[in-house]
Parts: C-alpha cells; sequence; structure tokens
C-alpha cells in the first residue's frame, strides 16, 4: 500500500508501507487541504500485475476530476527516482501525460539526492 511521508514536507515521498486506517487517496486530499505548495517524490515501480477493473478505472478518474484545480494549485511537481534502472516507456509517457493533463512537472532523477535537488527546482518556479 502507498502512503504518504511528509515529514520532509514540502517534499512528500510516496513509499511502499502496511496499510494503514487512511487511504493514498484520503492522504492526498489531506495533503491539499493544508493548500501550500508540495512535490510528490516516489521510487514506487508499477508491478505488471498492478492493473485494475473498469470500475476502479472509473472512480479514479472521478476522483482526480475531483480533486484537479487543487492539484493543479498546490502540486509543482512529481519527481521519479529511477535508481539506475530507469522506467519502462510506457510508465514515463503515461507519467508525462498526467503532468501534462494537471499541468504539474515531471521529472525522472537517478537517487534520492537529484530527486531533492530537483524538488527544490521545482518549488523556485
Amino acid at each position: 500500500m502507498l502512503q504518504f511521508d511528509e515529514t520532509a514536507f514540502p517534499l512528500v515521498f510516496i513509499v511502499e508501507k502496511a496499510p494503514g486506517a487512511t487511504t493514498a487517496d484520503q492522504q492526498l486530499e489531506q495533503l491539499l487541504a493544508r493548500e501550500k505548495a508540495f512535490i510528490l517524490i516516489t521510487d514506487h515501480r508499477p508491478d505488471r500485475n498492478e492493473r485494475h477493473d473498469q470500475a476502479e478505472r472509473k472512480a479514479r478518474a472521478l476522483f482526480f476530476k475531483r480533486i484537479k484545480a487543487a492539484l493543479r494549485s498546490y502540486c509543482r511537481g512529481i519527481i521519479f527516482i529511477e535508481n539506475g534502472s530507469p522506467l519502462p516507456l510506457p510508465v514515463r509517457i503515461a507519467a508525462q501525460t498526467f503532468g501534462l493533463a494537471f499541468k504539474i512537472s515531471v521529472a525522472f532523477v537517478d537517487d534520492e539526492e537529484a530527486a531533492i535537488s530537483q524538488g527544490h527546482a521545482f518549488l523556485r518556479t
């Protein structure tokens, strides 16, 4: 299960953790409710088996439609840490398409140090 680690706010790391009381969607809504700029950073690599049925995809689309304005206002960027192994092209394209749709900067970096540096650069723009 993905969780948001806000201990380094405004740099927010998306990490794998044991299931908690709140979902990632609820955590994202709470993050947006702060009404402060932030950067999402992740090294999560989608599993090939991580498929969603039509109902889940529809619910996800409706969720993002509902938070779209707030996401555009406060999320200054999404950074993917590749750890020496580039993300597959379809994942990169999907991430860039998401960024374009929500007007959010997207970057792919090698390590956490580069992600932090890029995050601060996104916050300055």
